[in-house]
């Protein structure tokens, strides 16, 4: 691959260096944020220090009430601005936010970006290139590190799923950032620094609502890109800064967090996994992994938390039957097409 996101130098011809300079031009950031006024403001001042203009980004705040709007609207006047009176969750707030964006900037590609991340200098550049000689590329991922440990890797390369043995987790996280993940590689994205094909997100209906408040949007509409035969890259030159910190009801996950995490976990599976997958997962995985979630909490002393694991059960069968009906939305919830 010949890409200078993919090979730390730039190899395209002129004209493909033009359509980097047009994709980039076209790329609309879409931020959701919801009582985060700082977290907010500092992402915000991040995108301006490294050169982008505001006028192209799109935040979606999904009701705050911390002052958040007098904020943005009085030191970034440029930004696209819009309060919604109550919070969407992030799947509909993060479609609500991209079908603004098409009607008022008309882009290409849509940047999903965190609000509490802080991105580097030339990290967009870096995504938008390898599109100008894809057209079957729908998506490219950046590297995330975290903002309070500047040297540590949140997530280099998106997400390893294995459905059959109910496994998935985030490549690179926790490790220190030496350099073993610089290759650029095909991915499954999953975070807050992802940018998006926007014929390809209007295909496909942007993200499901089903997982709001929050949940593993990302990662499902990550599996129907792959599915609808589109591609995707990991980039590691596009770095950013992501201050994150897990919001657990105590030490430990909590009942309503297991039964979330379990909810949704089936749904993944019920809508990505093969049938041989699904057999396995049903008849292997699902019994050992609840054997060692009840020893391990049990341990812990957080026996109660699961409570959340047959709660999750009764919330996705309840949930079956409605995904398997044809979906209805309204503007705020789906991505408008008109």
């Amino acid at each position: 691959m010949t890409h200078a996101a993919c090979s730390g130098r730039s190899l395209l011809p002129e004209s493909s260096v033009d359509a980097v300079d047009e994709i980039l031009g076209g790329t609309a950031i879409v931020i959701l944020t919801w009582n985060q006024r700082e977290e907010t403001r500092r992402c915000l001042q991040s995108l301006a220090d490294a050169g982008y203009a505001l006028s192209r980004v799109v935040l979606w705040d999904n009701g705050s009430v911390d002052g958040t709007e007098e904020a943005i609207l009085s030191e970034f006047p440029d930004v696209v601005f819009h309060r919604h009176p109550s919070n969407l969750g992030v799947a509909s707030g993060r479609n609500a936010g991209a079908s603004l964006a098409m009607r008022r900037l008309s882009p290409s590609h849509l940047m999903f970006l965190d609000n509490d991340m802080v991105v580097t200098p030339g990290f967009l550049e870096a995504l938008c290139e390898p599109f100008a000689a894809d057209s079957r590329l729908a998506q490219t991922l950046a590297k995330i590190r975290f903002l309070a440990e500047p040297e540590r890797l949140q997530s280099a390369g998106g997400i390893f799923v294995n459905f059959g043995r109910g496994i998935k987790r985030t490549i690179g996280n926790g490790e220190i950032d030496g350099g073993q993940h610089d290759l650029c590689r095909p991915c499954l994205p999953c975070g807050g620094a992802t940018l998006v094909a926007a014929s390809v997100l209007r295909e496909l209906d942007g993200f499901d609502p089903i997982f709001d408040p929050y949940g593993t949007e990302d990662l499902d509409f990550s599996c129907r890109v792959r599915s609808a035969g589109y591609r995707a890259l990991y980039i590691p030159e596009a770095v950013v800064y992501h201050d994150y910190q897990p919001k657990l009801e105590g030490k430990y996950i909590g009942q309503s967090g297991l039964a979330t995490a379990a909810e949704r976990w089936m749904i993944l599976v019920e809508r990505h996994a093969t049938l041989p997958q699904k057999i396995s997962f049903w008849i292997s995985s699902a019994p050992s992994k609840l054997i060692r979630a009840i020893g391990r909490e049990v341990i812990r002393g957080n026996a109660a938390a699961l409570q959340g694991i047959p709660q999750g059960i009764s919330n996705y069968i309840n949930r079956l039957a409605r995904m398997r009906k044809a979906r209805q939305r309204t503007p705020d919830v789906g991505i408008e097409t008109d």
